[in-house]
């Protein structure tokens, strides 16, 4: 892509900056390391004059960005998002739903609705602003389903991938091809996200086990965090919390339950491998207890007999 890399702090301000001018009033979360903001992205405006939907070439390695009600009442834009994921993967939210996003698939989103994008490292999208009354029109007489994912994979969402890279390098074309395209673009998407097919059960358990695996690594990671917690957990894997109580309780748990569980079996390890060179409190410790009279009674309600009296049992 021929546009400029914004690196830092300010390279990040420069780029929110653009993001907003170029698809609506949006809010960035940019990376932190120590502390120091570790920004890198860029903004790639369509510049056709011609064309009949704007829209951007949107790069950058932000966690979370995300569009409130409040902003949608400043902005008043009468447009629907049609974004294709171009690098990397990310989890788009609106209307209570969430979809997986991975290279060169496409989601429909309304501009008028709050949404959330969460990214893990390195994102490329493309974005285009597609007017309010040429889908409507074209979609008249039927739901248009919102955060639907059109798979890469099939057929339809290969060429409406290809024809929607096409509009925004559409160039200084006509405006009868400009609106010859949109029209190809609609029908391409007609299927995909204007009419109401049974829910795919395949892909909602593959997306629901993908949540899952996430958030489970996300607890591995911060174990020894003493502030975990769900809302954490749910902000890193880019989900709600009302939906990462229900990934849990599908299992037959809660996510406070499962963080209990995992910290006391490595406890439990801990106190196998040192045996009586480190204290116990130690050991509730590094794995963020905060109160190693709760740790105590936890445990021994899960192993049968106390951390001190486990610790001294010579191995089976």
């Amino acid at each position: 892509m021929n546009t400029v890399m914004h690196t830092g702090a300010r390279g990040f301000e420069e780029w929110n900056h653009h993001l907003s001018s170029s698809c609506g009033t949006f809010h960035a979360e940019p990376p932190l390391e120590q502390g120091s903001v570790t920004f890198a992205g860029s903004i790639l405006p369509s510049t056709s004059a011609n064309a009949l939907c704007a829209g951007a070439r949107i790069v950058s390695n932000c966690h979370h960005v995300h569009r409130q009600q409040s902003d949608i009442r400043r902005d008043d834009r009468d447009f629907y998002y049609l974004v294709m994921q171009m690098k990397g993967s990310g989890v788009m939210c609106q209307d209570n739903g969430q979809t997986v996003l991975n290279p060169n698939d496409l989601v429909l989103l309304d501009v008028n609705k709050p949404c959330d994008f969460y990214f893990t490292g390195l994102s490329d999208q493309l974005s285009l602003t597609i007017p309010r009354h040429h889908i409507e029109s074209r979609f008249r007489h039927r739901q248009i389903l919102l955060n639907h994912r059109i798979a890469a994979g099939s057929r339809l969402g290969a060429l409406t991938g290809m024809l929607a890279q096409q509009l925004f390098d559409v160039g200084e074309a006509e405006a009868c091809e400009s609106e010859a395209m949109l029209d190809a673009l609609l029908a391409l998407m007609r299927p995909s996200v204007s009419e109401n097919p049974r829910l795919n059960g395949a892909y909602q358990q593959q997306t629901q086990a993908f949540m899952l695996k996430k958030a489970k690594a996300c607890i591995e990671a911060q174990l020894i965090n003493s502030a975990l917690s769900p809302s954490m957990v749910a902000d890193r894997v880019g989900t709600s919390v009302r939906n990462l109580h229900r990934l849990f309780a599908n299992c037959g748990t809660t996510i406070g339950r499962y963080i209990l569980e995992r910290r006391l079996e490595q406890c439990a390890e801990d106190l196998k491998r040192h045996g009586a060179y480190e204290k116990v409190s130690s050991v509730a410790y590094n794995w963020g207890f905060n109160d190693v009279s709760h740790f105590s009674r936890s445990f021994k309600a899960r192993f049968g007999v106390s951390p001190r009296a486990f610790r001294l049992q010579k191995p089976a």
